[in-house]
């Protein structure tokens, strides 16, 4: 009973958490000057047209009649229609699509770094030497305190020679928007973010798992398994129980804003339409529907994250103190 009703407070903060984002979205469009008013607007790259309305909210219009409709149509998900190059589509169309795009190569990429990063981690702990950890911790902190776009710099500088060395000619990487994202052509434009993430999201698990790990190192029943002779992969396996649960929502709730900034910043240098650009277009552009959805939607998935990490926590992990 008392799991059920700390889970339905949980609960609660997490509704209060979206109506709070919704508001601040709603307000900050409503009372912030819009660029596009004037002749000299932004020019989006996922689509071609902008709101050019000096305000949000209509002068003629009650600025609450504006907030009940917008309440109304976000939790119906008609979010308007957007022009593009292809024609007048569904905002909910456009966002699905670019998440598809990002999933495309930000999956893969997430789950090579967290299993990565956490086996060179459970190595270290693994190892006879206790200032190893710290030194792996130390290297994923400096990987993580430098800026993504250099990642994606790099990336840029060195796929192009080692694809053409591979393939012995010369191979176009840029994403083509007139096939779909599973084509050749987008597959293999999907390496550069692909890469730039891996080596992003390695580091930012190499430093949390060195964190969470490192209290292992010295204890008893590591150097007991030492001392009979158990090996590396075994001392891993009984290491990992202890912290599987932290190791594995580590990217999903702590790091997941880091990962959504660098999502941002790669997607734009790279020139990937997914998620990440279009968020940038979205703020650009100032189109309504367009901004509640790519607010929203990265609130949504933290905080069902955390509200199913303390679940998790509630429910299953008898290491958790249930006092409120």
């Amino acid at each position: 009973m008392d799991s059920a009703l700390t889970l339905l407070r949980r609960g609660g903060r997490t509704v209060l958490s979206m109506a709070i984002a919704f508001v601040v979205a709603f307000l900050a469009m409503a009372f912030t000057k819009n660029p596009n008013a004037t002749p000299m607007g932004y020019v989006p790259r996922s689509f071609v047209s902008t709101y050019p309305e000096p305000r949000f909210a209509a002068q003629a219009e009650p600025l609450f009649s504006q907030f009940t409709e917008w309440t109304v149509r976000v939790l119906t998900l008609d979010l308007g229609s957007i022009r593009t190059n292809e024609g007048v589509v569904p905002v909910t169309s456009l966002l699905v699509d670019s998440i598809v795009v990002t999933l495309i190569y930000l999956l893969p990429a997430a789950i090579i770094a967290v299993v990565a990063g956490t086996v060179v981690q459970l190595l270290a702990v693994a190892v006879e030497r206790r200032d190893l950890t710290k030194k792996t911790t130390l290297l994923g902190a400096a990987a993580v305190a430098t800026p993504v776009f250099l990642f994606a710099y790099l990336v840029h500088i060195y796929l192009p020679v080692f694809v053409f060395r591979l393939a012995g000619r010369i191979v176009d990487l840029g994403y083509n928007t007139r096939e779909t994202p599973f084509s050749t052509r987008n597959l293999r434009a999907a390496l550069w973010p692909f890469l730039t993430m891996t080596f992003y999201l390695f580091a930012i698990q190499l430093r949390a798992a060195g964190t969470d790990l490192e209290q292992y190192a010295g204890e008893p029943f590591v150097k007991t398994a030492r001392a009979k002779g158990v090996g590396l992969l075994g001392i891993c396996r009984h290491v990992f129980p202890h912290s599987a649960a932290r190791l594995l929502t580590v990217l999903s709730s702590e790091m997941l804003g880091i990962v959504l900034v660098g999502l941002y910043a790669v997607e734009w240098v790279t020139r990937t339409p997914g998620f990440g650009t279009l968020t940038i277009d979205a703020v650009g552009s100032r189109i309504p529907g367009l901004i509640f959805g790519v607010v929203l939607l990265p609130v949504a998935l933290v905080v069902a994250v955390n509200f199913l990490q303390d679940a998790y926590y509630e429910l299953f992990d008898p290491r958790v103190d249930r006092a409120e």
